[in-house]
C-alpha cells in the first residue's frame, strides 16, 4: 500500500490511503513510524526541537517524512490513534470533497502569500 512515486530525483514515499494492514493492539494508541503534518499533537518544545527545514520553504511532498525523520533523531515518538479521526479526501470526484482545491491546485495564486505580507 505504500510506494515510492515520482521520477528521480525528486521520488518521495507515498502511502496509499487504506491501512496496510488490520492493528493487533486495538485498545490503545499505537506506535507509528510516521509523522502526520496534517494530525499532530505534542508539547511545545517538538516545534522548538524539530522546526521545518528552513531550507525547503513552502515543500509539500516530503516535508512529513523530513520532520518524522528528524523528531526520531531527537528522541521522539510518534503514536496513531486506536481509531481513524480525520483523512485527506484526495478523490477528485467525491461528493464529499465539494470542489474544495487541492494545494496544488492553486498555482495561479504564486506569490500572493508573500505580496500579502506586503
Amino acid at each position: 500500500n505504500s510506494d515510492y512515486e515520482g521520477q528521480m530525483p525528486a521520488r518521495y514515499l507515498r502511502h496509499g490511503s487504506q491501512p496496510e494492514g488490520v492493528p493487533v493492539i486495538t485498545d490503545m494508541p499505537q506506535l507509528e513510524p510516521f509523522w502526520a503534518a496534517g494530525f499532530s499533537f505534542s508539547r511545545g518544545h517538538f516545534k522548538l526541537r524539530v522546526p521545518y527545514d528552513a531550507y525547503q520553504p513552502m515543500v509539500f511532498q516530503g516535508e512529513e517524512i523530513a520532520v518524522g525523520i528528524r523528531g526520531f533523531t531527537h528522541g521522539y515518538d510518534f503514536y496513531a490513534p486506536k481509531d481513524s479521526v480525520v483523512f485527506h479526501e484526495y478523490a477528485s470526484k467525491s461528493a464529499r470533497r465539494k470542489k474544495i482545491p487541492m494545494f496544488w491546485e492553486n498555482t495561479g495564486h504564486a506569490g500572493m502569500g508573500q505580496n500579502s505580507l506586503k
